[in-house]
Parts: C-alpha cells; sequence; structure tokens
C-alpha cells in the first residue's frame, strides 16, 4: 500500500473535525472579551448631548442596541439598510474612548455574523460615498488596545472573505502583512483570533497568492517550529493545508521544510485533530503536485521522517477503538 494510501486509511479513523471553528472561537481571548464588554451598556444620551454623535446616529444606535433577537435586527436593518453603515462608520471617526470603540466594534461583528450578505451594505454605502471600505477598518489596526485591532481584524477578514469583491492591492497587502506581523509577536493574547483570521483569508485562492508573496508561509512554518499550544498547531496546519489545495504552491512547500516540523508535532501531539489535519496536509503534498519528481521527494521526506511509523500507531489507536 502507498503512503498516500496508508495516510487516507488513518485519516478515515479520525474525528472530523476541519470546519468546526466555534470550539476555537468559544475558548479564544476575544470571545471571552467579546462577552465581558457586551454586558457593559454605552449611555449613547451623554454622547448625543456633547455634540459627539448627531440625532439620526443616535436614534440608530440605540434601536439597535435594544433589538434583543436577531429578527428584530434583521427588521431594523432591512428598513435602515445604509443607516446603519453611516452610523457605524461616523461613530468609528468622532469616538475615541476604547470602551466605546469595543462595543461597537461588537455589534458589527454580530450584525455581519448573524447574515454574512451583510458585508455588501457597507460596500453598498462606501460605494455611494465613492471612499473605500477598508480606509477606515484599516486605520483602527493602529491602535494601542489589543482587543480593538483584533476585533476590527475579524470584522475586515469576514469583509474580505465574504462579500462578492475581493479585497486587493494595497489594502490587502497591508492587511495581510499585518496578520503576519501579529502571528510573530512574542506572547500575542490573541494570537487564536489571528490565526482565524489567516484561517478565512486562505480559502480564497487570490488571498494564497498574496500572502505567499510576502514570504507568509516562512512566519507559519517559524511559529509550528516553535513550541505552541495545541490549538495554534492546529489552527496554523489548517492554513498550510488550505494552501495546498493550489498545485503551484503545493510544488513549492518542500523548500519551506514543512515535512520535518510537521512530522515532529505528528509524533509529540496526543491531540487527534491535530494529527488529522497534519496527515491531510502531507496527503496533499503527495497527491496535488503535477509533477511526479516532487511527489516522490515528498514522500521520501515523510518516510525519512518516521511519518510511517505514526500512522502504524495511529492505526492502532483506531483499532483500539473499534
Amino acid at each position: 500500500m502507498s503512503l498516500s494510501a496508508d495516510i487516507g486509511s488513518v485519516l478515515t479513523g479520525l474525528p472530523d473535525d476541519f470546519e468546526k471553528g466555534g470550539v476555537v472561537a468559544a475558548t479564544s481571548v476575544l470571545h471571552q472579551r467579546a462577552n465581558e464588554i457586551r454586558q457593559q451598556r454605552v449611555n449613547w444620551q451623554s454622547y448625543l448631548q456633547s455634540q459627539m454623535i448627531t440625532q439620526e446616529d443616535y436614534n440608530f444606535i440605540v434601536a439597535l442596541d435594544q433589538s434583543t433577537t436577531p429578527e428584530s435586527r434583521a427588521n431594523l436593518l432591512k428598513q435602515q439598510r445604509l443607516q446603519s453603515a453611516k452610523t457605524f462608520f461616523n461613530m468609528l471617526g468622532h469616538i475615541s474612548r476604547d470602551q466605546t470603540i469595543q462595543y461597537i466594534l461588537i455589534l458589527i461583528d454580530e450584525m455581519l455574523q448573524e447574515d454574512k450578505s451583510r458585508v455588501e451594505i457597507f460596500k453598498e454605502y462606501c460605494r455611494k460615498k465613492k471612499e473605500s471600505v477598508w480606509t477606515q477598518f484599516l486605520n483602527l489596526l493602529n491602535r494601542p488596545d489589543g482587543f480593538i485591532v483584533n476585533m476590527t481584524s475579524r470584522i475586515i477578514a469576514k469583509i474580505a472573505c465574504w462579500s462578492r469583491e475581493l479585497m486587493e492591492g494595497s489594502d490587502l497587502q497591508h492587511y495581510l502583512t499585518w496578520l503576519k506581523d501579529q502571528l510573530r509577536m512574542p506572547n500575542n493574547d490573541y494570537i487564536q483570533s489571528v490565526a482565524r483570521c489567516l484561517q478565512m483569508m486562505l480559502r480564497i485562492n487570490e488571498y494564497k497568492l498574496a500572502f505567499v508573496a510576502i514570504d507568509g508561509i516562512s512566519t507559519i512554518v517559524t511559529v509550528l517550529a516553535g513550541r505552541v499550544n495545541f490549538q495554534i498547531q492546529y489552527q496554523l496546519t489548517f492554513c498550510l493545508w488550505v494552501l495546498t489545495f493550489n498545485v503551484d504552491l503545493a510544488k513549492k512547500m518542500s523548500k519551506y521544510n514543512i515535512i520535518p516540523i510537521l512530522a515532529d508535532i505528528l509524533s509529540e501531539s496526543g491531540k487527534e485533530k491535530v494529527a488529522r489535519i497534519i496527515l491531510a496536509t502531507f496527503r496533499n503534498l503527495i497527491e496535488k503536485p503535477d509533477e511526479n519528481e516532487i511527489k516522490r521527494d515528498n514522500a521520501i521526506a515523510m518516510v525519512q521522517c518516521k511519518v510511517s511509523r505514526q500512522l502504524e500507531i495511529l492505526q492502532g489507536k483506531k483499532i483500539c477503538r473499534s
């Protein structure tokens, strides 16, 4: 039996949780902080009285804040579609207090999470204003507050991935470079959230190519080679896995030394979801390149890194569970 078939056999016996992002979200620092911040009410009246927001923006934000169900929010956004984007952009531009900015970003994120098509509200509003949808969000990435920049990043990823029009040019390079730099930041409490944004972005081929162009693969591999927890191992290997679906990128992966690094993680990790995503990546490295020599070299590298031995161990665990 070939190494690829051996990997496929083991994969069928491991839990399939590639798409379960909910567990990641629920345990991340960003999600926990968002829950805490969401419980704190903002005194919108004080912003109106100090003329920091208009009556129009006040009316909308109070109505949204008082809409406690997805249905009531949907009705409000249907009635005041472009007003929602106008109010959010106005408030992000005129309010400086961190706690209020945090709260506004949570409202935007919830709005998008409930209905992916709502990203087009922001695009439509900015088209009418002849402005870029990205400018204010990218500027927020410069704020010193960790929650603000990472919640902003999450919103950017959703608009970039769920919109009919892709992010491109200097805006895309700026954002992907920011994500790459955040991965390399020592002791980043929000690294799960950074990795989650990359997991979303790298599903899209144009974003894959842009990320590789800024040497993003090297950064992922460097982080994986260090001591990171199993959740980050899973998320960053997921990023490598989705990259390997591009044939040209799959051919180039060997130069980044990813097989020895992932083989080490495979031998040390006791987590099935980590093993599964590593094996799925290995299978792609054997199957996706369109040159037999590259496929063979990758398979030889896996044998040299004792991947076959790990497959035997995992196969044994599979038999024990059955």
